[in-house]
């Protein structure tokens, strides 16, 4: 083998060698690029938060032992991204022992979230504070929740779930107690 021959060799291990490197330094940013995207959406999905605002006030039907309605006040907490309250955007679900379903969004209106304090439009922001009044008459209405089982009775522990179309859910779960009054305050 000649000079020239192992030269040629020599350059050609070379070209294929920085070809693979270029490759693998590609991926790497690549990679590197597309994590930072999912940490991204990560921290908007995580930073985009409601609370709930003071105690939970229920309604009830003392001579069948059950809840008509229930209000509680939400707000967005501190330093997070303002959350829209718009046809689907937020979704509420309810669930008892006994049934689960979803009683707010475009087509069922068992479910309402009103501004009290604000500046009028359909976003939950800092400083902002809403009511959430669920009417589980409404709610045993519905075509998917059976009427019976809409209902939450003395002992049962009912859920309800904010769920915006970005950032974290809210679920307040209260336990009903022995039901003596029209109106009590759920802890």
């Amino acid at each position: 083998m000649t000079g020239l021959e192992t030269a040629i060799i020599l350059v050609a291990f070379v070209i294929t060698a920085a070809a693979f490197s270029f490759i693998v330094l590609n991926m790497g940013f690549l990679t590197a690029q597309k994590s930072q995207t999912v940490i991204s959406a990560g921290m908007q999905e995580a930073t985009s938060s409601l609370q709930a605002d003071g105690d939970m006030i229920g309604e009830f039907d003392v001579a069948n032992d059950e809840m008509d309605k229930c209000s509680y006040y939400i707000r967005l907490s501190q330093g997070k991204e303002p959350i829209d309250t718009a046809g689907d955007k937020l979704i509420v679900t309810y669930s008892n022992p006994r049934v689960y379903g979803v009683i707010k969004d475009d087509t069922k209106k068992a479910a309402s979230i009103t501004e009290i304090v604000g500046d009028g439009d359909t976003l939950v922001e800092y400083g902002e504070r809403w009511l959430v009044e669920v009417d589980f008459e409404a709610a045993a209405n519905a075509t998917h929740l059976n009427t019976n089982d809409a209902y939450s009775n003395a002992y049962d522990t009912f859920r309800l779930e904010l769920r915006p179309s970005t950032g974290a859910v809210l679920a307040v779960e209260r336990t009903i107690p022995a039901i003596n009054t029209a109106i009590m305050v759920l802890e």
